[in-house]
C-alpha cells in the first residue's frame, strides 16, 4: 500500500470515529431527553418548545423556535448505524441523516433566519444531495437558503464571500443550471472568494483546475479518462477535508459521505455510461447502495410536514 493511500485510510478512520463520538454525545441522557421533547412538540404541530436543563447545579431553560427545533435533530445517530453495520436498510438511515441537514436549511430559508448550514459550501453539498436523491423542488428551496446566506452578509455590512465559488457552486450549475431566473449566477454579483478576489457572475469563469477537469471529462466515453477523473476527485475531497470554513468539506457529515462524487456517478450512469472499475476507501462503503432510491423515514416525513405547512 502506498503512503498516500495509507494516510487517506487513517484519515477516514478518524472521521468515522468522530461521527461515532458525535452520536454518543447526542444520545447522552440529557441530550436525548431534549430531542424527544422537541420531536413530541413537532408531532403536536407546535412551532416552539421550552426545554429545561441543568447547568452548574442550576436549573435553566431554553426556548427553541421552529428552526432551532429542526436544527437540533442530529444526523449522526442515523449515520452511525451505517458506519457500524453496512446494510441497505442502514444506508437509508444514512440518507435520512443527510436529509436532516437539508431540512434545517429549508427551515432557515422559509423563515429567513439563522439556522442550518453556516457556510455556502455545506448548502451546495445539500443541493448536490437533492440532485442525487430528491427533486428540483428541494433544489430551489436550497437556492433560497444560498440567497439568504448572501443577504445576511449584506445586512451585516460584510464583504460577500462565497467559499464554494471555485468548486461546489460551479458543479451545482453544471448539473442543474442557474435555477429559476438565473438565481445562482445572480448571487455572485458583487461577491468575492475566500481570498477576497472578485468573482465573475458566470460561475464557470471562477472554477478551479480540479473541478474544471471534472466538468470536461466526467461524461467521457473513454473509461480510463473517467476513472482518472474520479480518482482525482477522491484525492481532492480528502485534501479538502478538515474543520475549517476555508475548505469544501468542513463538517463531519460531508467529510464521510462524498455526495459530490456520488451525484456524478449517478448522473453518468443515467447517461448509459460505465462506472465500472472504481474502487477507493472513500467510496467503497457506499458502492453497493448508492444507486438505491431514497426512502424517507416516518419521523423525517413528519418534520418535513412542519416545514411545508
Amino acid at each position: 500500500m502506498n503512503k498516500t493511500l495509507s494516510n487517506q485510510k487513517r484519515k477516514l478512520t478518524a472521521i468515522k470515529n468522530k461521527i461515532l463520538k458525535a452520536r454518543d454525545f447526542h444520545l447522552e441522557a440529557e441530550n436525548l431527553s431534549n430531542t424527544e421533547a422537541i420531536l413530541t412538540a413537532l408531532k403536536s404541530d407546535k412551532k416552539s418548545v421550552k426545554v429545561n436543563y441543568e447547568e452548574k447545579g442550576e436549573n435553566q431553560s431554553y426556548l427553541y423556535d421552529h428552526i432551532d427545533m429542526i436544527d437540533s435533530i442530529s444526523p449522526y445517530p442515523l449515520v452511525s448505524n451505517f458506519i457500524e453495520s453496512k446494510t441497505s436498510e442502514n444506508y437509508q438511515l444514512l440518507l435520512n441523516g443527510c436529509f436532516c441537514s437539508v431540512m434545517a436549511d429549508m427551515a432557515s430559508a422559509k423563515y429567513l433566519a439563522k439556522g442550518g448550514s453556516n457556510f455556502d459550501t455545506d448548502i451546495c453539498l445539500n443541493i448536490l444531495f437533492a440532485l442525487a436523491y430528491l427533486d428540483n423542488t428541494y433544489v430551489e428551496f436550497l437556492i433560497d437558503k444560498l440567497a439568504y446566506f448572501k443577504e445576511a452578509q449584506v445586512e451585516k455590512g460584510k464583504k460577500i464571500i462565497f467559499f464554494s465559488a471555485k468548486s461546489l457552486l460551479p458543479l451545482v450549475v453544471f448539473l442543474y443550471g442557474n435555477g429559476k431566473d438565473d438565481r445562482l449566477a445572480n448571487l455572485l454579483e458583487n461577491a468575492c472568494d475566500a481570498k477576497y478576489h472578485p468573482l465573475d457572475t458566470n460561475p464557470y469563469q471562477n472554477v478551479n483546475d480540479a473541478y474544471k477537469q471534472v466538468m470536461e471529462t466526467i461524461f467521457s466515453e473513454d473509461d480510463d479518462v473517467f476513472r482518472e477523473t474520479i480518482l482525482s476527485m477522491y484525492d481532492y475531497h480528502l485534501a479538502n477535508t478538515r474543520d475549517s470554513h476555508l475548505v469544501d468539506f468542513n463538517t463531519l457529515l460531508w467529510q464521510y459521505f462524498p455526495i459530490e462524487i456520488l451525484v456524478l456517478l449517478k448522473e453518468r450512469q443515467k447517461k448509459g455510461l460505465s462506472i465500472d472499475g472504481i474502487r477507493h476507501p472513500l467510496f467503497d462503503d457506499f458502492l453497493p447502495y448508492f444507486m438505491d432510491d431514497f426512502q424517507l423515514t416516518e419521523q423525517n416525513k413528519m418534520i418535513l410536514g412542519t416545514i411545508l405547512d
